[in-house]
């Protein structure tokens, strides 16, 4: 009896660790994507900047430029903070994740903003050198609204972005964003 409870708690043990041995040695493709992405993203400072092609100088709300921090504590997780340079101070305008969610077996995006909103969606990496999110924006009041940002790697230190906002069922571009890695000290 001894020997059968041994044997039977032997192979449960090898049910449980097998598959994520498995997974490991041959993760999915949107894995490997998603680490090289975050390798590059968090790369050096983790920090990104890109000039508001809107800013208006007699504004005092009008933000001169955009800042992204990117931080990977854990392997399966990427947070990523984003900040307004305003004319004389820096604002946090959102905080907010990127991680695998085992039950949607999909890369998963969640933030939260400074107006009281929350963002979730899903995140894509069709490639090593691309990434799409796709999320509903909720504001303060509950209405909400589709929001999609498609990220293109330009070269080591540039990536660019273009934003859209979903309109009567279509995807409708509401502005790009070259971002460029700021430099350690």
């Amino acid at each position: 009896m001894k020997d059968h409870l041994s044997e039977v708690m032997f192979i449960v043990i090898l049910l449980i660790l097998i598959p994520d041995r498995l997974i490991a040695q041959n993760p999915p493709p949107e894995t490997l994507h998603f680490d090289r992405m975050a390798q590059y993203l968090t790369k050096g400072t983790g920090k990104w900047k890109a000039d508001n092609p809107n800013y208006q100088p007699n504004n005092p709300r009008s933000a001169k430029a955009f800042g992204l921090c990117f931080e990977r504590p854990m392997r399966n997780y990427m947070s990523l903070t984003i900040v307004s340079y305003q004319k004389d101070t820096v604002l946090i305008n959102s905080e907010g994740f990127f991680s695998w969610h085992p039950g949607k077996q999909q890369y998963v995006h969640v933030n939260g903003n400074r107006g009281s909103g929350f963002a979730e969606g899903i995140t894509t990496f069709p490639n090593d050198s691309t990434f799409i999110s796709t999320m509903t924006i909720f504001r303060r009041n509950g209405s909400s609204y589709d929001h999609k940002d498609e990220n293109f790697i330009v070269n080591e230190d540039v990536h660019r972005n273009t934003s859209y906002k979903k309109v009567a069922g279509d995807w409708v571009a509401e502005g790009e964003w070259v971002w460029s890695r700021v430099p350690e000290n």
